[in-house]
């Protein structure tokens, strides 16, 4: 049985003044372990030699210096893999602009838009490109940015910045420690507690410990008393009780501290499968569309988990409004007895869109739909399956939308469930010999699969160009028996 990570956000709850200094002086000289470590790795420092030095500098346990330590290097190695990124997709848009601009019949006010805009692209890419070459990364502000620059404004105290510099303490899991050595939760008369190990030292050497009490969320409904959602307490003890290794961050926010606990949470056994049916499901910006198929890759039905308020809520609304479309697609998945298939998308910001485009296809919705959804289907024992999502639509589109009265989503949906039984999409015979050209058949037939239906798409577009049209997915289906007339 494979294991998946899940974050529980618990929140430390009465605490003294007294408390609530030992937090803050805790934090202080964790932040500042990890600012010393980030500078010397960038020195060329060794960490083993680094951990011990932290270790003696700033008073901690090995444990706690490591973690310091650790931290700083995942912070150097995330910089580096946003700058190869970056540069990544910088490169795409400026080579799109320099296609775009070698378009004839421009007009002398959209080659001036265009020629501005590539220069700032190139501008973004030559600033990536020299710490790519150089291998170093852009300038890191501990505390952010944002508050960095509202401080050199005066806009709010030194105080204040100093909190945003110093407002976190990390611990790692150890299994062999019962689960956490410095962060550790316990329960007491069935009341839960944190055991915080100190900075502070006992004649023997040994670090003081302190208890904090800490409230481990479980949403209760008000009209039937049971929880709402996922029991993630439930869910923790059971871990506790099995020895498993968690990691707690302490985050000090409005003048609260949290503790966020990731553990590994085990899936469930998969029940429902895709023996017989699975359903595909193809994301949009405003909710899931759902193909069911059998075994056989026959048609079986469909449906359309629609949320319109997807594509201009607020982020946290946004997310609530992802959760309940995914339970009710694994919902659907239940009561099928079936799997789920869906595309393995790969998210990258490289395309060049209006501001309008961009708010409406934010890789967001996809991104939040897609990793909801697989981790749902793991925790309620549906098989979920990816494929691979080059041309699911068009095939669909052209193959299957005018046969089963589905739209180009749900067509989509269609082939991504047959693509998961590891079924061929040969092209139909109509098109083949409406559509393709007698002395290119033999070169068509030895394209592969995608091969050939890049080439369909390609002449359909031809065909709408000859009318002066644009192809779009609604007008293929209204005009198709037309065009291949005409083909």
């Amino acid at each position: 049985m494979s294991l998946t990570k899940t974050t529980v956000k618990a929140v430390l709850i009465d605490l003294t003044n007294e408390q609530k200094a030992l937090l803050d002086h805790m934090m202080l000289v964790f932040c500042t372990a990890i600012r010393y470590s980030f500078k010397r790795q960038l020195e060329g420092q060794r960490i083993g030699d680094l951990e011990k030095v932290v270790a003696h500098k700033y008073h901690l346990n090995i444990r706690q210096a490591k973690d310091a330590v650790e931290s700083a290097r995942q912070t150097i190695a995330s910089q580096h893999e946003l700058v190869r990124l970056h540069h990544q997709n910088y490169s795409k848009k400026v080579e799109a602009l320099v296609k775009k601009l070698k378009k004839p019949k421009l007009s002398e006010r959209r080659v001036k838009a265009l020629t501005a805009k590539l220069a700032k692209r190139q501008q973004k890419l030559d600033y990536w490109t020299t710490f790519l070459t150089s291998k170093t990364i852009p300038p890191v502000t501990f505390g952010t940015k944002k508050m960095f620059l509202r401080r050199c404004k005066g806009l709010i105290s030194k105080q204040e910045w100093n909190d945003c510099r110093n407002n976190r303490f990390y611990s790692r899991g150890d299994k062999t420690k019962g689960g956490n050595p410095n962060l550790r939760v316990v329960f007491k008369d069935r009341v839960s507690f944190l055991e915080i190990s100190t900075l502070e030292k006992t004649v023997k050497n040994r670090a003081i410990k302190v208890m904090m009490p800490i409230y481990l969320p479980q949403k209760l409904s008000k009209k039937t008393g049971k929880v709402n959602g996922v029991h993630y307490r439930k869910l923790f003890m059971e871990s506790l009780e099995q020895g498993v290794a968690y990691q707690v961050e302490l985050i000090k926010q409005d003048g609260k501290y949290y503790a966020h606990i990731t553990f590994e949470e085990p899936e469930a056994n998969v029940v429902d499968t895709g023996h017989l049916n699975m359903i595909g499901a193809d994301t949009n910006p405003d909710g899931f569309v759902l193909t069911r198929i059998d075994n056989k890759g026959n048609y079986r039905g469909h449906t359309y988990l629609k949320q319109h308020e997807l594509t201009f809520c607020r982020s946290n609304r946004r997310t609530n409004l992802c959760g309940e479309l995914v339970k009710q697609a694994v919902e659907a998945a239940k009561t099928n007895h079936c799997g789920i298939a869906a595309e393995d998308l790969k998210f990258k910001d490289d395309r060049d869109v209006t501001g309008k485009m961009a708010r409406v296809s934010s890789q967001f919705v996809y991104a939040t739909l897609l990793q909801m959804l697989e981790r749902s289907c793991l925790r309620n024992g549906v098989e979920f399956v990816k494929v691979r999502p080059q041309y699911t639509s068009k095939i669909g589109l052209y193959k299957y939308c005018h046969q089963y009265g589905l739209d180009v989503h749900n067509g989509a949906a269609l082939v991504i469930a047959r693509r998961s039984y590891g079924l061929k999409e040969t092209v139909p015979k109509l098109l083949r010999d409406k559509l393709v050209p007698k002395k290119t058949l033999t070169i068509f037939n030895q394209r592969n699969e995608w091969g050939q239906w890049s080439e369909i798409s390609k002449q359909v577009d031809r065909l709408f160009k000859k009318r002066k049209e644009v192809n779009t997915p609604g007008l293929w289906l209204v005009r198709r028996k037309e065009l291949l007339r005409i083909a």
